[in-house]
């Protein structure tokens, strides 16, 4: 298991002139990737690898992502392609935002893609050396997020300035340290302890005033944790159901940024398949 979680992949996604290339380059401590003021300067994946805190890093830079919508081009949308292939690969994506530009529909849509293909999710904000009140924009994101994105329990977020490398150590130890707690492994007492915890608050989701309740959970497997969830009812899990029980977990076992699945078993009997 330690190998594993010393061998890290990364690649950096992200809207066109974001500061990818640069971030890329700071990471490495090279100027390997073409770094510029012309619009959508890289025009293909480039790899390379690093070490630091005694983990191995392999990275991707990407080119620059448009709305479809935007793209004629036929390379282009190759390319694209080619990004949303190569997340499948990597443990980590990273999401470089320009804290200048704020967020977009575009940055919700590239995470969406990340989020659904289960990977650690960083939205990691770049030229934090031009905002003036930096504390105060970090309190206005996170509070807008927390508020407003379904998603944020999933999702991880940072601050940098990748051109005059500000918090960028910081920023690789939260990345070791989300990969680290993707192996989760809950032990089954705690598991009960959790479920004994529930039924102490009886705040279950009512549906037709009957409470849907977890009769049992067991773990699947660690590497992307996976949970089977039973529930005292025949029907499918309603999604308000999902949703509670998804961020109470994760608020009990202190479980944030990281993808967890579950399988909801409809079922009388919590030990039938």
């Amino acid at each position: 298991m330690s190998s594993i979680l010393n061998k890290i992949n990364l690649c950096i996604i992200g809207k066109p002139n974001s500061g990818k290339s640069t971030l890329f380059n700071c990471l490495l401590g090279n100027s390997i990737s073409p770094v510029g003021e012309e619009y959508g300067l890289t025009k293909k994946l480039f790899k390379n690898k690093f070490t630091s805190y005694s983990h191995d890093f392999t990275i991707f830079d990407t080119p620059g992502l448009r709305r479809k919508s935007k793209i004629d081009d036929l390379d282009e949308k190759e390319r694209n392609k080619e990004v949303i292939k190569l997340i499948d690969r990597v443990d980590v994506v990273i999401l470089l935002i320009d804290s200048v530009e704020n967020i977009t529909k575009q940055d919700f849509r590239l995470a969406e893609i990340a989020i659904t293909k289960k990977r650690i999710l960083f939205f990691l904000f770049n030229k934090m050396d031009l905002i003036d009140e930096v504390n105060k924009f970090k309190t206005k994101i996170d509070k807008y997020l927390s508020n407003n994105y379904s998603q944020y329990q999933m999702i991880n977020t940072d601050f940098i300035s990748a051109e005059k490398n500000i918090r960028i150590k910081n920023f690789i130890k939260e990345i070791i340290k989300k990969n680290k707690l993707v192996h989760i492994e809950i032990t089954k007492a705690n598991l009960n302890k959790f479920l004994n915890y529930l039924n102490k608050l009886s705040k279950y989701p009512k549906i037709k005033k009957r409470e849907i309740k977890p009769k049992y959970i067991v773990q699947l497997k660690a590497s992307s944790p996976l949970f089977k969830v039973f529930i005292n009812s025949k029907k499918k899990a309603p999604l308000i159901f999902q949703r509670f029980f998804d961020n109470s977990f994760r608020d009990y076992f202190k479980i944030k940024g990281v993808p967890i699945s579950y399988k909801f078993i409809s079922s009388s009997n919590p030990y039938s398949d």
